[in-house]
């Protein structure tokens, strides 16, 4: 590092520093939804020699990487391309009344699950509730919905073309367990959650999982529901081992989310990083060599330079194969960031002006099985007003209006509803974040990209939600960010 680089460096930490101590000493009012003293916190601790780092990206995996490395007396600077921290994790409010909002982004959490986030949510004394968005699911099946008690009729279940075994198991077990049916037998033999290869079923990640489903006796309308034409049978029960090893169900009922919306965790990371976190700061090169890291970055309209140890990438792979990297990545790198793919979507906000649908004795948790809005729920139940969220996902390039029109199609009571405002977050238009979560790799390539894709080249590394062993959001993205952490504190 050169020294002009290096003042500069400390110069900026040392005020970042500053503004910091001084969020910090307002931390209860501006953070706590209760204004509760913080069961504990976590001091900073003096590195023996303090690294200076650089984080691309200022979503949840980087600002908490940056806060970890922070706490183990680093120095560190995010970069964020866009005007604001959080990345897919947002929290609405404009366009709404009475204090009410919507998370357009990540949705819940899971407990157990989302281990490290837990830890965060006690260590800065947020609220979680539980969210009741996975119970009594009414499910738009052929153009018929069905509740839960429903789903559980043999008589129903066998109209619908499952076999004798899947009747039974159904009848027995929620309809989301199904993919259970046929994984669990083969679970047992992963042992370690970040190792799939080696358990005897190596030769699989040639074969897809619909195969698996096949061989076994699945019917053909419970293949239709399982899917797996596009993951391999390695992939896929690699999967479901991780969460069998975590004791998480395929997919958990029992979910939360933060009061106040889950913003409140990136929100929390911003006031404890203060101004290390520089936003409208798109990098345009990275240089780096086996002694340091140079970072090329546009900000105020004026193209700027930044040195230090070590890069921590926690920009999606989507953009982040747009910058140019000097000397180029290696070829294994490089694959892996033009090849990951990732699924995005939409969310649309509707509010109510009363809660209709228990006119019609409904749920409002519903699979819509329309192909312009695919679900709704409840969402911001803790806001004191006699106004009600209903949150949807769909795709992308529908408009909130013909969204609202889908649901009004669809929906099976006989109360006209009362939604008098509909918005949306469209990510798959997103110029910093289109992507949301990692989809499956291509059949027969797993050993291309993993454990590659969250090993470092040289001193540049990677976190974030792509790069961890399940692609769960904010748990893969506060996983891998203190796995790097923990590694450049170490080296």
């Amino acid at each position: 590092m050169n020294r002009s680089s290096r003042r500069d460096f400390l110069k900026n930490t040392m005020m970042a520093g500053i503004g910091a101590s001084i969020a910090s000493q307002h931390e209860t009012d501006s953070a706590g939804l209760e204004k509760k003293k913080p069961l504990f916190e976590k001091k900073i601790n003096k590195a023996a020699r303090s690294k200076k780092i650089i984080i691309g990206g200022a979503g949840i995996g980087g600002m908490c990487c940056a806060y970890e490395l922070m706490k183990k007396g680093h120095e560190v600077v995010v970069l964020e391309a866009s005007g604001r921290h959080g990345g897919h994790v947002y929290t609405a409010h404009d366009g709404l009344s009475d204090q009410l909002y919507g998370d357009y982004g990540q949705e819940h959490i899971t407990k157990p699950g989302y281990n490290k986030y837990w830890e965060y949510i006690q260590e800065f004394n947020l609220t979680a509730i539980p969210y009741p968005r996975r119970k009594n699911i009414l499910r738009r099946i052929n153009g018929k919905f069905y509740t839960e008690e429903m789903l559980k009729d043999p008589a129903i279940l066998a109209k619908f073309g499952f076999n004798e075994k899947e009747v039974k198991f159904l009848s027995e077990n929620p309809w989301w367990d199904l993919k259970s049916l046929y994984t669990k037998p083969y679970l047992d033999k992963f042992k370690d959650e970040y190792q799939p290869f080696g358990v005897g079923y190596d030769d699989w990640d040639k074969i897809p999982m619909a195969s698996i489903y096949k061989k076994d006796g699945a019917s053909n309308f419970a293949m239709s529901l399982l899917g797996g034409t596009h993951s391999s049978a390695l992939f896929d029960l690699w999967l479901s081992a991780i969460l069998h090893l975590r004791g998480v169900p395929e997919f958990p009922p029992e979910v939360f989310r933060l009061k106040g919306g889950n913003q409140m965790l990136p929100n929390t990371f911003a006031k404890k990083l203060g101004g290390r976190v520089w936003l409208n700061s798109p990098i345009t090169l990275i240089t780096h060599s086996d002694k340091d890291v140079t970072i090329k970055y546009t900000q105020h309209n004026e193209e700027k330079e930044i040195s230090g140890d070590y890069f921590v990438n926690c920009i999606p792979l989507t953009k982040f194969r747009n910058i140019t990297i000097q000397p180029t990545l290696t070829p294994e790198k490089k694959y892996i960031c033009e090849n990951v793919t990732y699924d995005s979507y939409q969310r649309f906000v509707f509010q109510a002006s009363s809660k209709f649908w228990l006119e019609d004795n409904l749920s409002i948790n519903m699979d819509l099985d329309h192909g312009d809005l695919w679900q709704v729920w409840q969402s911001a139940e803790e806001v004191e007003t006699h106004r009600v969220i209903i949150l949807g996902t769909g795709p992308g390039g529908v408009s909130p209006q013909r969204a609202l029109a889908a649901f009004r199609e669809v929906y099976p009571g006989k109360t006209k509803d009362t939604i008098e405002q509909a918005i949306s977050k469209d990510w798959t238009g997103d110029s910093f974040a289109p992507s949301c979560e990692r989809l499956p790799f291509p059949i027969g390539e797993l050993h291309k990209f993993w454990p590659h894709i969250m090993e470092p080249v040289g001193r540049i590394y990677f976190a974030g939600a792509y790069a961890d062993n399940l692609n769960w959001g904010t748990e893969a993205a506060t996983r891998s960010a203190n796995r790097v952490a923990d590694a450049i504190d170490k080296a």
